[in-house]
């Protein structure tokens, strides 16, 4: 019994953290995809970066099912 209990209290505290932390994420993540977006803009390798990033979310999605 005491076992769960601190297992579910450590569950929370995750959750507790991480849905603190979430914005943060969300707004690092949004940076980063702009910065990797203008980049490829600009270097020309837009479409091939889209492709390999689409083969890889494939291969993720296809491994789940």
């Amino acid at each position: 019994m005491m076992i769960s209990i601190l297992a579910l209290a450590t569950a929370l505290a995750s959750v507790l953290l991480m849905a603190g932390s979430l914005r943060m994420v969300a707004q690092d993540t949004f940076a980063a995809l702009s910065d990797m977006a203008q980049r490829a803009r600009v270097g020309g390798n837009l479409r091939a970066r889209v492709a390999f990033a689409a083969l890889w979310v494939l291969i993720f999605a296809l491994s789940y099912m």
